[in-house]
């Protein structure tokens, strides 16, 4: 189905991080809606593979999305194909180890990316978007303490807090546009295969199962359009990681024992 356009003019998505994972994943099913997709990753070629293998029209652009001016140009480019009515801020880079032990591009990364990165997306996408939706892949981790990625949970705290504040003031402002985030728990990746074999990544490994990124996707869709601002995936997991960021004291004491339980699933994978 083509999505609805102003003026007859075709309906654009872009799409951040869109060269593997749940980038991809959403830049296949707003293709099957029927936008323009611009597919974006810091890898041009992975980019160039996604946009070939959707069935509809399809722009690959590469995007670092530390740069701003970056995804200005992004924008613009999206703006001249019509009518940019999707923007998924989904680029991320996942990070684990001892709060202490992470080194400073590790760090400086993780913020850079999770957080400036979707802060920029955002911005930029306000700039050029009449209405629509800012989609902002976030991380169950960012609804509390995390141990083994503190700085990568941190990062997406500071990400949901801005989509939260924005789609707040874009509201205030009587603008058309909504900020929707999608916090879910740990994905069959390779964001997740490549870190698995650090013994701080035992957290990962504490849920029943990893979700699949055709759950993720799924979840991210029907966010679009709704008036659910935000939506966590499973809703059980945000329960226990708000009952952390609520009970320090509780957590600090049972979280270490959870994550003994995630240590054997994980050398037993």
């Amino acid at each position: 189905m083509q999505p609805a356009a102003g003026q007859g003019r075709v309906a654009v998505a872009v799409v951040t991080g869109a060269g593997r994972g749940i980038g991809a994943g959403l830049a296949a099913a707003l293709s099957a809606r029927g936008h323009h997709l611009v597919v974006t990753d810091v890898d041009a070629a992975a980019a160039e593979a996604t946009a070939e293998t959707l069935d509809g029209p399809a722009t690959a652009m590469p995007l670092d999305v530390r740069d701003p001016s970056a995804h200005r140009a992004v924008a613009l480019a999206a703006a001249a194909l019509g009518d940019v009515t999707v923007w998924v801020n989904n680029a991320g880079v996942l990070s684990t180890a001892a709060a202490w032990e992470a080194g400073d591009d590790e760090v400086s990364t993780t913020f850079e990316v999770n957080t400036l990165g979707l802060v920029h997306g955002s911005r930029a996408a306000v700039d050029v978007m009449r209405r629509g939706d800012i989609l902002n892949v976030v991380s169950l981790s960012g609804l509390g303490p995390t141990p083994g990625f503190a700085a990568y949970g941190a990062s997406k705290a500071a990400a949901l807090s801005y989509s939260q504040a924005l789609d707040i003031e874009l509201a205030a402002a009587r603008r058309p546009l909504r900020v929707r985030a999608l916090c879910p728990d740990v994905v069959d990746t390779s964001l997740v295969s490549n870190v698995a074999h650090r013994p701080s990544a035992a957290l990962l490994f504490t849920g029943s199962r990893l979700l699949s990124i055709d759950e993720v996707v799924d979840a991210g869709m029907g966010l679009l359009g709704s008036r659910r601002a935000m939506r966590t995936v499973p809703g059980w997991r945000a329960a226990l990681q708000r009952t952390s960021a609520a009970l320090p004291g509780v957590a600090r004491l049972a979280v270490p024992i959870v994550a003994r339980v995630g240590e054997r699933r994980r050398l037993s994978r």
